[in-house]
Formats: C-alpha cells, structure tokens, sequence
C-alpha cells in the first residue's frame, strides 16, 4: 500500500486480515510487538531471533502472512481486538 505520506508498504505485521466476521488491521512497528503478536496468536515460533527483520520486509500476501491469517480466520475481528490490545499490539476492527 502507497499512501501520500510516501512509501508505506504492507507486510505480514502491517496489514488487514479477514475474519469471519469482518476484518481487523494490524500495524506492528517493532520486534517486541512482533513478539507480542506471536504469542497472542498462539504461534511463538514465529518471534525467533530476527524474525522482526524478516517479517517487515516479507511480502504482504506471502507465506508468513498466510500462516497469519490462518490464525485470523479463527475467530471474530472483535475478539481478536480485545486479545491484541491485551498484549500490546497496534490494531482496529475495519469495514
């Protein structure tokens, strides 16, 4: 995604992800959030050492993403919202 900000590209920590019964965007800006992310998702496998930094550059609809977004198909854009903003995680429920 290009906004008039300049450059803004999405990736797998920044981006929205369908629900089932709507969509939530998450806008993880750093590794601890990546981390939080992680473990909310029930997925710490994917906060190794590092992982941040492959994360953000990893394309928005590729593999990393799909195994999150699998997580999201799980359950509703509103649950997922009061789960991430538990732990820390930068998101909204969207249209």
């Amino acid at each position: 995604m290009t906004t008039d900000r300049g450059q803004e590209t999405e990736h797998p920590g920044a981006r929205r992800y369908a629900c089932p019964d709507g969509a939530i965007r998450i806008a993880v800006e750093s590794a601890e959030q990546w981390h939080s992310l992680a473990v909310c998702l029930g997925r710490p496998e994917l906060a190794y050492e590092g992982s941040w930094q492959v994360a953000r550059k990893a394309p928005a609809d590729g593999p990393l993403a799909a195994v999150v977004a699998s997580m999201f198909a799980e359950d509703t854009a509103q649950r997922w919202q009061a789960r991430l903003e538990a732990h820390g995680v930068p998101c909204t429920v969207v249209a």
